[in-house]
């Protein structure tokens, strides 16, 4: 062979291997996404599991919480969370608890009110700033009557605060359950809308602004499937936070 010819033989070598070798990196960066996504979805799945197996349990001594916490800590590294908002749209939607306080203004929050049904607390998170928890009730005068209870809070972001929402109740209206097959967190919309059936108010709305108060939701971590956020009774202490795991309702 030529000089020439051993010249233009390794060019073309040359050529060939510049027009391969930029596949081999793009081929193994999509092989560390698919990894580090399979690694999240089996974390989200131990906390839904271990969320759903304290379902319905109180936890006064926070040990509970604590396992949650291990997990969360654990998502949060593999998929780090820009601030709130930046993410405000992924909040809105239905929310329902798979676990979290179960005593809502009863104290410390942190045992099993009786009159709760653990299988149906949900958030209804609206654009605009406010949402609805919504929930079936045993109403304690009459025994095993059930009625919805929805309390009604507005939102919103703390600046100096990249994870928080401040949040304040502004009003506590109830309903009968619906004769009807109608999902209960639908009644949020129309509670807002001022077109409940057989609306009453727990207790009157300038009593719920006045000693109701608020506090501040810590949103830790937000996708399609899955929210995590601690609540606390303000922004300024948070030293007794409480979780809750919400799955989203489609």
């Amino acid at each position: 062979m030529t000089r020439l010819a051993l010249w233009k033989a390794a060019c073309f070598g040359l050529v060939g291997l510049l027009a391969v070798s930029p596949s081999v990196e793009p081929a193994s960066a999509q092989q560390a996404a698919t990894e580090e996504a399979e690694a999240v979805q089996q974390v989200k799945q131990q906390i839904f599991d271990l969320a759903e197996s304290f379902k319905g349990q109180g936890d006064e001594d926070f040990s509970k919480q604590r396992q949650l916490e291990a997990l969360v800590e654990e998502l949060l590294r593999l998929a780090p969370q820009p601030p709130v908002v930046e993410r405000l749209e992924t909040l809105y939607g239905t929310w329902q608890q798979v676990w979290g306080p179960y005593e809502y203004g009863s104290g410390s929050g942190r045992g099993v009110d009786p009159a709760s049904d653990p299988d149906r607390i949900y958030q209804v998170v609206f654009p605009g700033g406010f949402y609805y928890n919504v929930a079936p009730r045993d109403r304690r005068e009459t025994g095993p009557t059930r009625e919805i209870v929805l309390l009604r809070g507005v939102y919103e972001p703390i600046p100096e605060a990249p994870d928080l929402l401040r949040v304040r109740f502004t009003a506590y209206p109830s309903t009968e359950v619906p004769s009807s097959s109608e999902a209960i967190w639908r009644l949020a919309a129309r509670a807002e809308a001022d077109t409940l059936d057989n609306r009453s108010a727990v207790v009157p709305r300038f009593i719920v602004r006045l000693f109701f108060g608020g506090g501040a939701l810590r949103e830790a971590y937000t996708d399609d499937t899955l929210r995590i956020t601690f609540g606390a009774g303000s922004a300024e202490d948070r030293s007794e936070e409480s979780i809750y795991i919400m799955r989203r309702v489609e």
